[in-house]
C-alpha cells in the first residue's frame, strides 16, 4: 500500500502516513471505529525535491565528441530565432564582399589589396617572362583565388589553426562559458537577424585578456578571459558579435591570408636564394683557386644581400599594411563597441577596457598582438562609450 498524497509505502496498520503525515484512509476503513480518533497535529510536510534542470550538450558552439553534459537556457535559444536570408546578387558571398569594401573607410583596406595584387602581378612578370600587362593579369587572378579561398571556411580553419584556436574541452570551461555566450548570442542575433546561426567559440592559450571574431562563423577568446568575471565576458562577446554582425571579420581573413601568400612567395624566394648559394658554392671549388675564390665569395655577398633585401621587405611590407589597414580596423571597432552597448553591455564593456588600459600582464602574441596595435587606443574607447551612456540618459 502506498500514501496518495506522497507516494511512500505505508502499512495498513498504519494511522498517518509517516513521510508527510497524511491520514491513511484505508485504516479508517478497516477498524471501523465508532468514536472518531482524536487527530494528532500533523507533521511537517517535507519540501518535494525539486526536479532537476533538463540537461543538454550544444554541439553549435562546443566540440560534440563529450559524454558531459550542461545546462540548457531556454530563454536565450537563439536557434528559435528566425534568420533574416540576403536576396539578389548580394546573396553571392565575393560580390557581397568587394561591394561592402566601396566605402569611404574602407579606402586604405582598397589600396593595400591594390598593392598585394601589383606584387604578385610583378613576380609573376619576372619569374615567368611575361609581359607587365599579362604579369598584372596573372596576380589578379592569383590574388583573387586567395581571396576566395579566405572566405570559404578553409580561410576561417586556416587563421584558427595559425593561432591555435581550438575546440574547448574542459568541462568545467565550458559549463561556465556556455550560458553567457548562448545569452549574448541570443540578442545580437536579435538585434541583427543576418548573423550566422552556426557561430561557434574556441580558445587559444594566451595568457592575455583577449578575443578576435573571424569569418562569419568563429568567435576565439584567450584563456586570459577566464581571469574575468562573467559580466565581462559577456561585454566581450557582445564585442565581437558587433564584428560579426558589421562582417568586418571578411576583411581580417583577406588580409591575413593574403599575407600568407605574400610570405608563402618571399620564402619560396629565400629558398632559390639558398639553393643557389649551394650550388655555386660546389662549383667553386672545381674552379681554379685564385677564380673559384672570388666566385665563393661573390656567391655568399650576393646571397646575404639578397636574404637581407627580402626579408627587410617584408617587414617594411607589414609595417605598411598595418598603417594601411590601421583606419579602417580603428572604425570597427568603434562600431562594435556600439554594437556592444546596444545590447545592454556597455558599463562592462567601459570597465573592462578601463582596466585593460592599466593591465601590464602578459602582453598579446601573433594575430593578438596584431589585431592590438592596429586597434584604437582604449581610453578613446571608453570616451565613446561614455558619450553613448550619457545620451541614452
Amino acid at each position: 500500500m502506498f500514501c496518495t498524497q506522497c507516494g511512500k509505502k505505508i502499512s495498513m496498520d498504519d494511522r498517518f502516513c509517516s513521510g508527510c503525515g497524511a491520514p491513511n484512509k484505508n485504516f479508517q476503513k478497516e477498524i471501523n471505529v465508532a468514536v472518531k480518533p482524536e487527530e494528532p497535529k500533523p507533521e511537517k510536510a517535507k519540501p518535494e525535491e525539486a526536479k532537476p534542470e533538463k540537461k543538454i550538450y550544444h554541439a553549435e558552439a562546443f566540440p560534440k565528441e563529450k559524454e558531459e553534459v550542461i545546462l540548457e537556457s531556454e530563454q536565450y535559444d537563439y536557434r528559435a530565432l528566425p534568420g533574416k536570408e540576403v536576396k539578389g546578387i548580394k546573396s553571392i558571398y565575393m560580390i557581397d564582399f568587394f561591394s561592402r569594401l566601396t566605402g569611404k573607410s574602407n579606402i586604405p583596406m582598397c589600396i593595400y589589396l591594390i598593392l598585394n595584387v601589383g606584387i604578385i602581378g610583378l613576380i609573376c612578370s619576372a619569374f615567368l617572362a611575361l609581359p607587365i600587362g599579362w604579369g598584372m593579369a596573372a596576380g589578379l587572378i592569383l590574388y583573387i583565388a586567395s581571396v576566395t579561398v579566405a572566405l570559404s571556411p578553409i580561410g576561417e580553419f586556416m587563421i584558427r589553426y595559425q593561432n591555435n584556436c581550438r575546440e574547448i574541452r574542459d568541462v568545467e570551461v565550458v559549463n561556465r562559458l556556455e550560458p553567457l555566450f548562448r545569452e549574448v548570442y541570443y540578442k545580437a542575433k536579435k538585434q541583427n537577424p543576418e548573423i550566422s546561426g552556426d557561430v561557434r567559440l574556441f580558445m587559444n592559450e594566451d595568457k592575455s585578456p583577449n578575443a578576435f571574431a573571424t569569418g562569419r562563423k568563429t568567435i576565439c577568446i584567450t584563456r586570459g578571459m577566464l581571469e574575468q568575471d562573467d559580466d565581462t565576458i559577456k561585454a566581450t562577446f557582445a564585442h565581437e558579435f558587433g564584428h560579426l554582425a558589421h562582417k568586418d571579420t571578411d576583411r581580417l581573413l583577406v588580409v591575413y591570408v593574403g599575407n600568407l601568400f605574400i610570405t608563402a612567395i618571399a620564402s619560396l624566394f629565400q629558398i632559390a636564394v639558398m639553393i643557389n648559394y649551394v650550388i655555386m658554392s660546389i662549383v667553386a671549388l672545381f674552379m681554379d683557386s685564385d677564380e673559384g675564390f672570388f666566385v665563393a665569395i661573390f656567391n655568399a655577398i650576393a646571397s646575404f644581400i639578397s636574404l637581407i633585401f627580402v626579408r627587410g621587405l617584408m617587414r617594411v611590407w607589414g609595417a605598411l599594411g598595418t598603417a594601411l589597414c590601421m583606419k579602417t580596423s580603428r572604425g570597427n571597432e568603434y562600431e562594435a563597441d556600439h554594437f556592444a552597448f546596444t545590447l545592454g553591455y556597455g558599463r562592462e564593456l567601459t570597465l573592462f577596457l578601463t582596466a585593460l588600459a592599466a593591465y601590464e600582464g602578459d602582453k598579446p602574441r601573433g594575430l593578438f598582438a596584431s589585431l592590438a596595435s592596429s586597434h584604437p587606443d582604449s581610453k578613446d574607447r571608453v570616451d565613446r562609450l561614455l558619450e553613448l551612456e550619457a545620451q541614452a540618459q
